[in-house]
């Protein structure tokens, strides 16, 4: 250890091992929400390793620190100045008396600046999410044990992004793990939740208690969260989404059913425009046929011919469906059919 003494100065001395530290530097909203009497939680967080065609990916991740609703990306910025980190000690020499003294314990050559990032966690959540795609009356349900905690835990956004992202793509918690519901899982859903408001009489454009509804789409097999999501999605403004009520916003539905119908095709020929706009019309309460226009949905559709079109890659938040085995039990559909009887009589 060497010591350096001023005369009438404060002895500082050096060790010989300096330990390892990072400065890190606060913006000033994060100083003040650290120092309120009841602070929350902060934490450091990072995307989890990931494979590519069964291979380590070696794509650098980095650390992000998160309030409950923000995050902050963390930078690495070397300095040329020489920062000390010291701590007060006594020191004796020989017989001397000890004495208070100054000792610099690391040298830090480079700080960690935070700076806001407002980014979505779509992106993550589908690297991360398992796809659930129903073909058949059939779902692949092998999950990967894998909570909403969990998967969040491995997402470098705050909690309240990643809730946002999860919402956008209907993610839901189902068998002890996570999905994100293929376009052509939302279709078939969709078309239980509209067939069995109308076998039953349930005017969706209203207060109505979506436990009705639950009950009997769940008799077909489908998650009950996830017919919850796609209600709550749909919500009115201003509806108590987590409450025992519902009643569907117009707007937001006439566009999601023509999306995720049109959605669902991608893949195979193209739609006969007058056939999906049939479909489209007829997958709607009554009072809302007539709204089923292309320009509600402007933007996430394709015209390769006069008489066809297509869904628009990009343009939906429905995810594609990767192939899966059937796995799960089959769904009898017959709310479908009492619907499909009930118009034809």
């Amino acid at each position: 250890m060497a010591t350096q003494q001023a005369e009438g100065g404060v002895p500082f001395s050096m060790v010989h091992n300096m330990q390892q530290f990072r400065l890190l530097e606060l913006p000033a909203e994060l100083l003040e929400l650290i120092d309120t009497p009841n602070p929350p939680p902060l934490s450091i967080k990072s995307q989890a390793p990931s494979t590519v065609y069964g291979a380590p990916n070696t794509k650098p991740a980095y650390a992000v620190l998160c309030t409950p609703d923000k995050t902050f990306q963390l930078r690495q910025v070397q300095t040329s100045n020489s920062v000390l980190i010291a701590r007060p000690a006594l020191e004796a020499h020989g017989n001397e008396m000890p004495c208070p003294t100054t000792c610099a314990i690391a040298s830090c050559t480079a700080t960690l600046e935070l700076h806001p990032a407002d980014a979505s966690a779509v992106a993550y959540l589908e690297e991360a999410l398992l796809v659930y795609d129903i073909v058949d009356g059939d779902a692949d349900t092998a999950g990967n044990g894998k909570t909403k905690t969990d998967t969040f835990s491995n997402v470098p956004l705050s909690d309240e992004q990643c809730e946002s992202g999860w919402g956008d793509l209907l993610a839901f918690e189902f068998v002890g793990s996570c999905w994100r519901p293929s376009a052509n899982t939302l279709s078939q859903v969709w078309k239980s939740i509209n067939a069995a408001a109308t076998a039953e009489g349930v005017r969706l454009d209203q207060q109505f208690l979506a436990e009705d509804i639950l009950n009997h789409v769940r008799d077909e097999g489908f998650p009950a969260t996830l017919v919850l999501g796609i209600l709550q999605r749909l919500a009115s403004d201003g509806q108590d989404r987590k409450g025992p009520w519902s009643c569907l916003h117009r707007t937001k539905t006439v566009q999601f059913v023509g999306r995720t119908l049109l959605e669902a095709k991608r893949g195979s020929a193209d739609y006969l425009t007058a056939e999906f706009l049939d479909t489209w019309k007829d997958n709607l309460p009554e009072s809302w046929r007539g709204y089923a226009e292309l320009n509600a949905i402007e933007g996430s559709f394709d015209l390769p011919s006069p008489t066809t079109i297509r869904f628009k890659n990009g343009s939906g938040a429905a995810n594609e469906s990767k192939p899966s085995a059937p796995k799960a039990g089959s769904s009898s559909r017959k709310w479908h059919e009492r619907f499909g009887r009930a118009r034809n009589g």
